[in-house]
């Protein structure tokens, strides 16, 4: 009975972390249909983990489930990308102000090496959203810097609902350049061991003007699809 329990629970874990891979790889957007028969066949598993999976990322706010309809990955209203956006940008901006007083030699070079990234990419490619990669690797490098788990989780969590339009932010024109130069004033800041400032900077990159959320949210609408 144990055993068994024990592999339930491996299992619906097996599925939660294929349905978040494939929200990060951009195979799932906001607003998309989960086809709970296709992760059934793609992965031999029986209704029951997969029905877990589902319970576990509602609680995390990453799907919702529609009545008559089935399961979606969770889609925002203007308000709650707002609401989320904010929540965001304090929790950045509390991981920047930690990593100007804590980061280490070690965590600079990461940080620094993740920035130099950032900043090829504008000269080097045209699709911006092929960017969105690097940007993620400055900021959980900046995460590592800060020495707080918590925290971090805190941003990662919420940087996954939102994943799909920090993503097509990224796809808006001019957008890389921005964001890398913003990443190299952080960088600065940091490095200096300025807190207060390596937290305001943060919050005002990740934050976004009214304009850019509308543009941002007619961009996942235009490419949300019906079935995973």
């Amino acid at each position: 009975m144990f055993q068994r329990g024990y592999t339930l629970g491996a299992q619906a874990d097996q599925v939660r972390d294929d349905i978040i891979a494939r929200i990060h790889a951009r195979g799932l957007r906001p607003g998309q249909r989960i086809d709970e028969d296709e992760i059934r066949s793609r992965l031999g598993l029986s209704g029951t983990p997969i029905r877990e999976a589902i319970i576990a990322l509602e609680a995390l706010g990453l799907v919702e489930r529609r009545p008559r309809a089935g399961v979606y990955v969770k889609a925002l209203d203007l308000a709650g990308v707002v609401q989320l956006l904010e929540a965001h940008a304090e929790a950045e901006g509390a991981l920047a102000y930690r990593a100007a007083r804590r980061a280490n030699p070690a965590q600079i070079a990461r940080l620094e090496a993740a920035l130099a990234a950032c900043e090829r990419f504008p000269a080097s490619a045209e699709n911006g959203a092929d960017y969105y990669d690097l940007n993620l690797a400055f900021h959980e490098a900046l995460f590592a810097c800060a020495g707080n788990a918590y925290l971090a989780q805190t941003a990662l969590r919420s940087g996954t609902i939102l994943l799909g339009y920090l993503h097509a932010r990224h796809c808006l024109p001019g957008e890389p350049e921005r964001s890398a130069t913003e990443h190299r004033r952080i960088f600065q800041a940091v490095v200096a061991g300025n807190a207060a400032d390596a937290r305001r900077l943060m919050i005002d990159h990740v934050m976004m003007k009214d304009e850019q959320i509308l543009d941002v949210m007619n961009h996942v609408q235009g490419g949300s699809g019906q079935a995973g």
